[in-house]
């Protein structure tokens, strides 16, 4: 069914653009097979902003007017992507793990959108025998809402996209983030909900962060799923109040105040962004930056502070992004290094180093331009992941891969 409105939705752009409406000449990525596993974070994350992106040229098209433009742009990220992409961040830890869930990205009657049809003693099994990926089970939605904004800056940065097509994309996932943090300092804000008699109909976590904290200290507690803040122990409340306002740095990027880039001299641009997330084993500061070098060299570079509940552990990480190799081929590499906790876990202090290196090749087997789809051809990517925690990679273990998919441009 994706795969059809997928289709569905190119022919479509296809014809609007093949009107003779004016089109500007971009690339769209879209994943066929990613690496080890089935339908991952990485894959739906890049799928959907693809597909946001047609979407949202398409409406500056067909929609002129700016304010009903934005309205209509608003509503369909509110109301469905931005659900849809959260909730799929959460399944995709279950099938990674071989449990079968339905992910309900549509808000039912109490204001919520659902990943359901998964037993309690499946969930109980995860949390028992795999702590980390429990703990991330919960931590899924938001860390696939931060990766959205952070591929937006990339596609901005580098000019492989208008800030004002992925602007409502941007804020709102900015803005999402910060919401579903900052309830934790208006708690009576936040409706109390009852587990559903029938569990195949429960969510599989409730309350996002505060499931998270009361796991990550209590991971033998007494089960159940919908945890509220009066919950928590005090040192749990202090701490879900401390990820609140550790959030409050993902607003420290230019480009939401309108700068996209700094000229440091006639060959160099840079900007950056600052973050926060959260991981298996706590949360992690981020400091993206970013070069442009001639129009030609697209560098990014980042810094990452990994926190447990007592210590810190550090990580970094570089990409060479999109070089034109020739007018049909593109490359990409990079590479990450990190040290976290052993085991993953929240409380240990002894760590462990890691790392992560991929190499990926576009090539256009089809160019033209006469024609609306100005090239149409295949990338591919390899990459090799040890043990630990890399966001998008559902997978915590040693994981090597192939990734290929087919590339779009207008």
């Amino acid at each position: 069914m994706k795969i059809k409105f997928l289709i569905l939705f190119c022919f479509f752009s296809y014809y609007i653009h093949s009107q003779g409406i004016k089109s500007i000449n971009q690339c769209y990525e879209f994943t066929i097979y990613d690496g080890s596993e089935s339908s991952t974070m990485h894959q739906f994350n890049k799928n959907y902003l693809s597909s946001y992106r047609l979407f949202s040229r398409t409406l500056d098209e067909l929609i002129p007017n700016k304010k009903l433009n934005m309205g209509v742009k608003f509503l369909a990220i509110s109301l469905f992507g931005q659900p849809y992409t959260h909730e799929e961040g959460h399944r995709s830890v279950l099938t990674s793990k071989g449990i079968g869930s339905i992910s309900q990205p549509f808000f039912n009657s109490n204001g919520a959108a659902y990943v359901k049809g998964v037993k309690d003693s499946e969930l109980i099994s995860l949390r028992n025998n795999d702590l980390p990926y429990y703990a991330r089970l919960h931590s899924a939605g938001l860390e696939s809402d931060y990766m959205i904004a952070n591929r937006i800056e990339e596609l901005v940065f580098f000019e492989e996209e208008s800030y004002s097509v992925l602007k409502e994309e941007y804020l709102l996932r900015k803005l999402g983030i910060l919401n579903y943090h900052l309830i934790t300092l208006f708690p009576a804000l936040f409706p109390e909900f009852t587990e559903e008699k029938d569990e195949l109909k429960r969510d599989i976590v409730g309350h996002d962060l505060w499931g998270f904290v009361r796991h990550l200290h209590r991971p033998n507690m007494t089960f159940y799923r919908y945890t509220q803040f009066d919950d928590l122990t005090s040192l749990e409340k202090k701490y879900a109040k401390g990820l609140a306002y550790k959030s409050l740095a993902n607003f420290l990027s230019p480009m939401l105040f309108g700068k996209n880039s700094f000229d440091i001299n006639p060959n160099l641009q840079a900007n950056f962004s600052i973050g926060h997330s959260l991981s298996p084993f706590g949360d992690y500061f981020e400091q993206n930056f970013f070069l442009y070098y001639k129009k030609k060299y697209k560098v990014v570079f980042y810094l990452r502070e990994f926190m447990n509940r007592n210590h810190t552990f550090l990580a970094s990480g570089v990409k060479l992004y999109h070089y034109k190799l020739s007018d049909k081929v593109t490359t990409s590499f990079g590479l990450d290094v990190w040290n976290q906790p052993d085991n993953l876990s929240f409380t240990n202090t002894a760590h462990q180093i890691g790392g992560n290196i991929y190499a990926k090749l576009n090539h256009f087997t089809f160019q033209s331009s006469t024609s609306p789809i100005k090239g149409l051809g295949f990338y591919s990517e390899l990459f090799y992941k040890t043990e630990g925690f890399l966001p998008e990679f559902t997978s915590l273990q040693n994981d090597f891969g192939i990734r290929f998919g087919l590339s779009i441009s207008y």
